[in-house]
């Protein structure tokens, strides 16, 4: 289950909030991850996220506060960060071909003595074997 690519980026976070999206897309105010888009929560102002693409399933992390789980539809098969209010994107990803959904894995924690902001780690692989 080898690792195929892999995005790192820091993000403003604001009221809490930022997203994942697919790159043609401005999240709403009551949209899903079946619409394109990812909402993730965070205590710090800065956080730094990175996004991976699979194969297949990767192996769980240990020691993570929280994981959250999800499938994201993702029209252009690319992806990227995007802060709330100023909707400046970051860590772009390609995923693969256009129209597909993937299973989502975000696993969050920090690491307060080497660096104590948040870290986000968003795993994704093919909710469906390529045609």
């Amino acid at each position: 289950m080898p690792l195929v690519a892999r995005s790192d980026c820091e993000v403003s976070v604001y009221d809490g909030t930022f997203f994942v999206v697919d790159v043609s897309l401005s999240p709403g105010p009551c949209e899903s991850p079946e619409s394109g888009w990812l909402t993730l929560s965070a205590e710090d102002d800065l956080v730094s996220l990175s996004l991976e693409v699979w194969d297949e399933e990767p192996e769980c992390l240990r020691e993570v506060w929280t994981a959250t789980s999800c499938v994201l539809r993702v029209p252009t098969g690319e992806i990227c960060a995007m802060e709330l209010y100023t909707d400046v994107q970051d860590g772009f990803l390609r995923l693969g071909g256009p129209g597909r959904s993937w299973n989502v894995r975000v696993d969050t924690w920090a690491d307060d003595e080497a660096d104590p902001r948040e870290r986000f780690l968003g795993r994704l692989w093919p909710r469906e074997a390529p045609a």
